[in-house]
């Protein structure tokens, strides 16, 4: 359907990249692959429900980071549990050719209008060298676009998709989609407004058809949220106020990078978890409470300044 090929072998694409903005999610690796970035402190986590962490000594997290937006729905979106155990249950786990590519583009039609799947990655890695080729300078690495962080100049090349972004019109050529499925192991969608992108690009790696579903399940669960469960994503809190920029449940801070590292671990020992850097935007939960943050909003005034 999208040009499928066998898995690659590791060393197919140059392994020396860099990704600016990319949705990380084994945080821990990346991190200490990268010379240029803080350490980042996690809680050792052993279970992870809604918008809240727990660490082997009990003590619970409120999530600010939320796997970089994938689990902007929640660490245990019940749908998508549902549609793993029915899937699964039917024996559909090879690589082999099912129905799931055609439904997965049918639905893409209807969340991002005027784009159609062009291809599917089974690596972050190899998706941003596949992109890189074709709309990257040739000596350096490929910035994607990310609407949360900053408004997107017309005419973007490629940029990533956010769901909750509401006025927000992204016009890149290319978009990579971020859906709210938590974990690094859906493949990454690459999405065109013109189709023979497509011919300039990598065939798709060969998929199994039970990430392909859950991908079309994760779409389905946000195409049916109805208007009262979307207007949780975009209610102002105090958070909101204190912050430089804010679209919808994303927000960016004024701070350097000094003093945002000292942000971070402040907020770490009040139990708020934020992103590692300000390459991810601060994703506040449709629902906390104010004993949740009460720890936090302290830190959050001295860090940020009162409004």
């Amino acid at each position: 359907m999208f040009g499928s090929r066998p898995a690659r072998s590791p060393r197919s694409f140059p392994t020396r990249l860099r990704l600016r903005n990319w949705p990380v999610t084994d945080m821990m690796h990346f991190m200490g692959r990268q010379n240029d970035l803080p350490p980042y402190t996690m809680p050792l986590v052993v279970r992870a429900r809604e918008y809240h962490l727990y660490d082997r000594e009990g003590k619970r997290y409120i999530d600010f980071f939320q796997n970089h937006g994938r689990a902007i729905l929640g660490h245990r979106p019940d749908g998508i549990l549902r549609a793993m155990k029915s899937t699964a249950s039917r024996g559909l786990l090879a690589e082999y050719p099912t129905v799931y590519p055609g439904r997965l583009e049918k639905i893409v039609e209807q969340l991002l209008p005027g784009y159609r799947v062009v291809r599917l990655y089974d690596s972050r890695r190899y998706a941003v060298e596949a992109l890189r080729q074709v709309f990257g300078p040739d000596d350096a690495p490929l910035v994607i676009a990310d609407p949360a962080l900053a408004d997107i100049a017309t005419g973007r090349t490629v940029a990533f998709w956010r769901p909750f972004l509401a006025d927000v019109e992204v016009n890149a050529e290319v978009l990579i989609p971020i859906l709210p499925f938590p974990g690094n192991f859906i493949c990454e969608m690459v999405c065109a407004k013109d189709p023979t992108v497509a011919d300039q690009l990598p065939p798709s790696d060969a998929i199994s058809p039970l990430v392909i579903d859950l991908m079309v399940k994760t779409i389905g669960d946000l195409l049916s949220m109805d208007e009262k469960q979307r207007k949780r994503f975009f209610r102002k809190t105090y958070l909101h106020a204190l912050m430089r920029r804010t679209c919808g449940p994303y927000c960016m801070t004024s701070l350097d990078d000094a003093d945002y590292r000292k942000f971070h671990a402040a907020a770490f020992d009040a139990g708020v978890l934020l992103p590692p850097t300000q390459d991810a935007p601060i994703i506040i939960p449709p629902v906390f409470t104010e004993g949740e943050v009460a720890r936090f909003l302290p830190i959050a005034e001295e860090f940020l300044g009162k409004r």
